[in-house]
């Protein structure tokens, strides 16, 4: 794992000689995502001063920002061992604390499933994580020195950017922060973060205009405002923000992945494969960079290249990084590379820990194995995926169509009748699926008014018809009533006028034209019944089934009762 890795160039002393040697040098350079080059200068800065515990606070944020919670976790610890009285630190291991588990996730999902006693214990450690996360900060803050906003300043930061906030009381900090100093710009831009979380995006916008005013050329407060325009969807004006940065300091490679992103969201692909690549000179092409881009030519349906990308990654990186293996996964899966996807999905399970696992994590893991043929297993962990985020009711989709073709009929329809009673995200392919459930489970009169409700909202939908009406054959098992018959009318009509299309309807017309000369037989309609006999032998059928319609087409018309 990562921390093994880092915890031996760590102790074997690797820092090279660099010529940023200064702390302020080493947080410019993880401002600008260089988060290897900065561990070396961190590194180098414990090295000559191994008591300071500044030092380890900085180079532990640098890690947690690129990724390695656990060796943040290790940096802090260490840390606090060399310098027991850091206030800092304190915070370092509570910002750990509070990026583990959202507590509110942990909740809501625990909530829906009670009596499931993994997601009940997800969200007790959530919660004991935030406690002693608190307890932390409160320590901090009760020992922060009265001239300095360095402390309230870092404890909003924690409550402000990692998974379970408080943005209350990080703006209680920020008044006290201010109040000592009033011209530190990055209380400012603090401000606009918590109101851009709120979705206040006027007053956000106030607080970057001031961090502005206390200097125009910071990048990192134009950069800001550009993310609350993309996080309201303005991605024209978003991109003009990471423009400005980018022409006030060409080096600020965050800029060129906000920017890189954004084009995306404007579907301008190339132009952001431009900017990211860019963004990754910037940053040295260090390793978390290459994995962010992995990740955006995901995200950008680019699977054979985030594949390509990842693969050349793992030769310099640490090929057990969680980000990697998911997005290798996730991947492997799009690219219809079942085998390897499922191999990397069981190795990244191997060494994730359950509460570090995500809704993504589990869909990906139940669609792969239901890939793989393994529908049981796959539907475990799709369930999964739905108990961490209801909103993702498409899951549930997913899930009745692996029980049907299982074809544990009873169970997708009532997989199908939860998802309906949600009410979000229902489609007319949902009530489809579920009156096929029904008519398979032999649920007639159910299988009727779901393709009812296909009918309703998309009525020239042919094969929502063609299936009520056999849902209809069977209610009306002897067809004396005809209760079929409106619909397969109703079928032709809409098959009839697909001209472009005869082909995919034809086993559908058979069918139809089948019943309805039936119908007119037993009401002793002949020349009805004739007229669809006809139609229907025009059809390409087998044979020997054309043999029997034309025995009756003579039988109709008095030509067969001696034969």
């Amino acid at each position: 794992m990562k921390k093994t890795i880092f915890l031996f160039y760590f102790l074997v002393g690797t820092a090279i000689a660099l010529s940023a040697q200064t702390l302020d040098e080493a947080r410019k350079l993880t401002e600008n995502e260089q988060y290897e080059a900065a561990t070396e200068v961190y590194k180098m800065l414990i090295s000559k001063d191994p008591m300071n515990g500044t030092n380890y606070y900085y180079f532990g944020e640098n890690l947690l920002l690129s990724d390695n919670p656990d060796s943040a976790s290790i940096i802090f610890s260490k840390g606090r061992q060399q310098d027991p009285a850091s206030q800092l630190l304190k915070i370092g291991e509570a910002k750990v604390l509070l990026n583990s588990v959202s507590l509110a996730e942990a909740k809501a999902a625990s909530g829906r499933e009670p009596a499931n006693t993994e997601l009940k214990t997800r969200s007790e450690e959530a919660q004991n994580n935030i406690n002693k996360a608190n307890a932390l900060l409160n320590e901090a803050e009760a020992a922060a020195p009265q001239k300095s906003a360095t402390i309230y300043i870092e404890i909003a930061d924690a409550l402000i950017h990692f998974k379970n906030k408080n943005l209350d009381k990080a703006k209680a900090l920020l008044d006290k922060a201010v109040s000592i100093e009033p011209k530190n710009i990055d209380i400012q831009i603090l401000y606009g973060d918590i109101y851009a979380e709120q979705n206040n995006g006027t007053l956000s916008a106030d607080y970057y205009n001031k961090a502005l005013e206390l200097n125009k050329l910071s990048a990192r407060a134009i950069v800001s405002k550009g993310r609350l325009y993309k996080r309201s969807t303005n991605y024209e004006g978003a991109a003009s923000e990471f423009e400005n940065a980018i022409g006030i300091a060409p080096d600020y490679a965050p800029a060129y992945r906000e920017l890189g992103e954004t084009n995306f969201k404007l579907g301008k692909l190339e132009k952001a494969k431009e900017n990211y690549r860019k963004y990754l000179e910037l940053s040295k092409n260090n390793c978390g960079a290459r994995i962010r881009y992995a990740s955006f030519l995901y995200l950008s349906k680019d699977y054979s290249g985030a594949i390509n990308e990842l693969s050349q990654t793992q030769q310099k990186c640490d090929p057990k990084n969680l980000t990697m293996l998911r997005v290798f996964s996730y991947c492997y899966y799009e690219t219809k590379e079942y085998a390897k996807g499922l191999e990397t999905v069981n190795e990244l399970f191997t060494i994730l820990p359950d509460d570090k696992r995500t809704t993504v994590d589990y869909e990906y893991y139940g669609k792969l194995l239901i890939a793989s043929n393994q529908d049981s297993a796959g539907i475990i962990q799709l369930r999964k995926a739905y108990s961490l985020d209801a909103n993702r009711t498409d899951l549930l989709s997913e899930i009745s169509n692996s029980y049907y073709k299982l074809k544990k009929y009873a169970e997708a329809a009532a997989v199908l009748e939860e998802k309906i009673a949600t009410g979000k995200d229902v489609k007319v392919a949902d009530y489809f699926n579920l009156g096929r459930s029904y008519y398979f489970n032999t649920q007639f009169g159910l299988a009727d008014t779901a393709f009812s409700k296909v009918n309703e909202i998309s009525p020239k939908y042919a094969s929502g018809w063609l299936w009520r009406a056999k849902s209809n054959t069977h209610i009306d098992s002897t067809s004396e009533a005809g209760l079929a018959k409106p619909y397969f009318e109703k079928y032709i009509e809409l098959a009839l006028a697909d001209s472009a299309n005869p082909s995919k309807y034809q086993s559908g017309l058979a069918d139809a034209y089948g019943y309805l000369a039936y119908y007119y037989i037993l009401k002793k309609d002949n020349e009805n019944a004739l007229l669809y006999l006809k139609k229907k032998i025009e059809l390409p059928l087998d044979p020997e089934e054309k043999k029997s319609i034309q025995k009756a087409i003579d039988q109709l018309q008095g030509k067969g009762g001696n034969r």
